[in-house]
């Protein structure tokens, strides 16, 4: 019943002319072990196999799949072209995945969603390690796997737009922790429900949201309300409040208190952070003080027009801008490509 309503309240449909379906792609149930079914998809590659590991695109908080494989601008469908098998995961509570009710946070996502994933991956592609590229939460994720494992079967990763400490730099959450003890009453915040309602009205410099997830020269505004529109999801209070912990002392943890910032020294494999100059959630800041956290493993591209590319970049705009697929997506196809000498 629970997850009748979320889709309700985070995937509103009034507005289906900004809706346009991505390209075909393979479908795969992953059981967890607290009894969920999410989904996967896959993305195989076209033409020669690159004989790479297979790549998991994974994205972030409230959004689903179509971040990655979006109609028109997919990032899988590219890589695909390149030879590479790529894989999209819908974690708990977002896309067509389902949750058993509100309530989880990183935990669940950690014990139960990605192990599950990542085994249901290797097992398919036949491999003993994937690459991971996370975006936002994603990223987050992907940094905290990394963290809690010493030989995790990941090769290498990428994160784009996220960070573990949030309290560096300016980031646009300081202003959502003002509305914490308002949030805390609630059991989810329908934010699907609320970006999809104003797509409409964004791309036309009239909307707040829309500055919050892109550099709106570096996206075109058709776009911007394609992905307003289909893109996100209801959120738990818990998973808001999971992730709050970032802004308190020790940082970012789990319920058991395990601190992420306190463990994230040697860091088992190589992991490429990729910064947009002017992402209102995470600070340019914020990533290079995240690489240093993590060691001699990482290493932080920052994209923008400072450092050469056309425009500036956002949040969003490092994946599906107007210039991504010529300024940035080949950057992270030359560090998912590197081969050991």
């Amino acid at each position: 019943m629970l997850y009748r309503i979320r889709r309700r309240l985070g995937s509103p449909r009034p507005f289906k002319k900004f809706l346009t379906r991505p390209a075909p792609s393979e479908i795969f149930e992953v059981p967890t072990e607290d009894g969920l079914t999410l989904v996967l998809r896959r993305v195989p590659p076209k033409g020669r196999p690159t004989g790479g590991p297979p790549i998991m695109l994974l994205h972030g908080l409230a959004a689903n799949h179509r971040t990655f494989h979006f109609p028109r601008r997919s990032l899988a469908a590219w890589l695909s072209r390149r030879g590479h098998d790529v894989w999209l995961p819908n974690l708990r509570g977002h896309g067509d995945s389902p949750a058993h009710a509100y309530g989880w946070g990183i935990d669940e996502y950690l014990n139960y969603d990605i192990p599950a994933i990542i085994e249901t991956i290797l097992r398919h592609s036949e491999a003993d390690k994937i690459q991971w590229v996370g975006h936002s939460m994603g990223g987050i994720l992907l940094m905290c796997y990394g963290i809690r494992h010493d030989n995790p079967p990941i090769a290498r990763g990428i994160t784009l737009g996220s960070a573990l400490d949030y309290k560096v730099g300016k980031t646009g959450f300081n202003q959502l922790l003002r509305l914490r003890p308002v949030i805390q009453k609630l059991v989810a915040f329908p934010f699907g429900t609320v970006t999809h309602l104003l797509s409409p009205l964004m791309g036309r410099g009239v909307s707040l949201v829309e500055g919050f997830n892109v550099w709106p020269s570096n996206i075109e505004p058709e776009m911007i309300r394609e992905f307003h529109a289909s893109c996100f999801h209801t959120i738990p209070v818990s998973l808001l409040q999971s992730l709050a912990t970032t802004f308190e002392p020790r940082g970012l943890k789990l319920k058991s208190g395990y601190c992420f910032v306190e463990e994230a020294a040697d860091f088992p494999f190589p992991i490429l952070l990729v910064a947009g100059s002017k992402d209102a959630q995470v600070a340019v800041d914020a990533v290079h003080h995240t690489a240093e956290l993590l060691g001699e493993n990482a290493r932080v591209h920052v994209r923008g027009k400072y450092q050469g590319d056309a425009d500036h970049y956002g949040h969003w705009d490092l994946i599906i801008g107007r210039r991504a697929q010529r300024e940035v997506w080949p950057s992270l196809a030359k560090w998912i490509e590197f081969t050991e000498p």
